[in-house]
């Protein structure tokens, strides 16, 4: 790594180990090194003046360029996070977001405030920022494009995990072996009602409405019909909802929300779209929860998940 590297000899404080290792420099010169980034002790940036050092720790001054460039991406990152958005996954490949319900996925007209805008915004700030680390580190900086790309989607009411690529080679991958490589995909909905069996699948033939923009789920097979097998499974109930787990087998446009209303014949609380008649926490009861995949890059197993929305909690009581 760039940048002066010491081998701390004893105990002490860090601040007061920096004056000892830069004598003629100012104190606040030296305070200025800490709060702006640019010190590591044994690769960890610190910057608590009275952090504890020990005999054999490494500490690196980094150059003021890439203490300022790693704040800026820290700062592209504190923006994903105040639009709501944690980052679950990350690396040179993909990126697994938990999204928050009432964000649009990508923009169906001229919507600008989307989770798509949102990572892209922040992965060229990111890519911009490492090429002024590898300039002044003397690496030959990485020039392509970047730019992020849609692998799936999740209705804007629907909240939890979501998965971006970070080139389109990594989104035609996991697109086109979506079947291999993703193991799990669960989805948490409360139901109005009580839905009758414990457990089962729903297999139909979903075709869009061109006028109304809803789906239509037919028992056999439609001209134009897209295949749709969910499977689900009560978690829980309460006296007028049930709290039902699905994993999708295959992933269609509104599909869940769909096989709840159309084949289970209790609908989403919060789908007004396909039937239903309450909304108690005044948004659509639907959460991905689950994503399981294997990175094709890596061959390593990625599991990210979501915990409930807090307002989850309010069907239990209704």
């Amino acid at each position: 790594m760039t940048g002066q590297k010491f081998k701390v000899a004893h105990e002490g404080g860090l601040l007061q180990y920096l004056f000892e290792i830069f004598p003629g420099q100012s104190r606040t010169g030296v305070k200025n090194q800490l709060s702006k980034g640019q010190v590591l002790v044994n690769g960890e940036c610190r910057t608590a003046f009275d952090h504890p050092l020990r005999p054999g720790d490494t500490i690196t001054i980094l150059p003021k360029g890439i203490s300022i460039a790693r704040s800026v991406r820290e700062d592209a990152k504190d923006t994903v996070l105040k639009a709501g958005v944690q980052i679950l996954f990350e690396d040179e490949n993909y990126i697994v977001v938990d999204k928050p319900s009432g964000m649009l996925t990508v923009a169906t007209g001229k919507e600008k405030n989307t989770l798509y805008s949102l990572l892209n915004a922040y992965v060229k700030v990111n890519a911009r920022m490492q090429r002024k680390e590898d300039l002044i580190s003397g690496v030959r900086p990485d020039r392509s494009t970047a730019k992020i790309w849609i692998v799936h989607r999740i209705d804007r009411g629907t909240s939890g995990v979501l998965v971006f690529a970070k080139n389109e080679r990594a989104k035609d991958i996991l697109q086109s072996k979506w079947k291999d490589l993703v193991a799990e995909r669960k989805y948490v909905a409360w139901l109005e009602g009580s839905l009758e069996k414990e457990q089962g699948a729903v297999q139909s033939w979903l075709l869009e409405n061109p006028k109304s923009l809803k789906m239509n789920s037919f028992e056999n097979e439609v001209k134009d019909g897209q295949l749709a097998i969910t499977h689900y499974r009560v978690l829980s109930r309460s006296r007028h909802y049930t709290q039902v787990e699905f994993q999708l087998e295959t992933g269609r446009k509104n599909q869940i929300r769909v096989h709840a209303s159309y084949d289970l014949g209790h609908p989403i609380a919060g789908d007004e779209k396909y039937g239903a008649e309450t909304s108690p926490v005044k948004r659509l009861a639907l959460h991905a929860a689950t994503l399981v995949f294997r990175n094709p890059f890596s061959g390593k197993m990625v599991r990210c998940s979501s915990p409930l929305p807090e307002a989850f909690e309010r069907f239990e009581r209704l």
